[in-house]
């Protein structure tokens, strides 16, 4: 008999420990959920930001190129 008490109590410890797994990982489920949210947006606002920083670098170059045009015709802009 107390064999099968013993056993009891030990099947009653480990169901709790599952339980409290199983808990335990739907939290942690719900972290990486919110962690990938917030990276995920981080990222593309970091998208956008490069998206301008490349268009206004092409911008700065195309104007670059005009005054090197200039520079090397200048009877052509008179």
């Amino acid at each position: 008999m107390e064999l099968i008490d013993r056993l009891e109590k030990k099947l009653e410890s480990l169901l709790e420990e599952v339980e409290s797994l199983k808990n335990e990982n739907l939290q942690l489920k719900e972290e990486v959920e919110v962690s990938l949210s917030v990276l995920e947006e981080e990222n593309r606002a970091l998208k956008e930001e490069l998206e301008l920083e490349r268009s206004t670098k092409d911008e700065v170059m195309g104007r670059i190129d005009g005054l090197l045009t200039k520079l090397s015709n200048p009877a052509d802009s008179m």
